[in-house]
């Protein structure tokens, strides 16, 4: 139920960021430019998920295309280093989402969101 919740809001939030316009050249695109590195705020971050912000700010890109190539460019251990790193935490990152409500996530939790999602469509590569 949560997993289908979090998928739900992303393909939202990836809908609402297409309508957005065009990205500038800080944010990267999918041709193998970075996309802007995200600074998250380990205050806004609960303490026991605080260890996963690095991970959370190179895999939580809210731009599908983005995070397809970022996975794409990714090797297979990088890909397994960040399964393993969030498998234990999974339930924790999703009681956090949850606890937001129908109230706009922050920049932080909405990364760690995205990083779950990048987690879900590496079964596909």
């Amino acid at each position: 139920m949560h997993r289908i919740a979090i998928l739900s809001l992303a393909l939202a939030l990836s809908l609402m960021a297409g309508c957005a316009g065009d990205r500038s050249e800080a944010e990267g695109d999918a041709r193998g430019e970075p996309a802007s590195t995200q600074e998250l705020q380990p205050a806004n971050v609960p303490e026991g998920l605080r260890e996963l912000i690095p991970l959370a700010e190179k895999w939580g890109i809210g731009d599908d295309v983005d995070r397809a190539a970022l996975i794409e460019r990714s090797s297979t251990e990088e890909r397994q280093a960040l399964t393993r790193s969030i498998a234990p935490h999974q339930d924790e990152i999703t009681a956090w989402l949850d606890s937001f409500g129908t109230s706009p996530l922050s920049d932080e939790a909405a990364a760690f969101m995205y990083m779950q999602l990048a987690v879900e469509e590496m079964r596909y590569y």
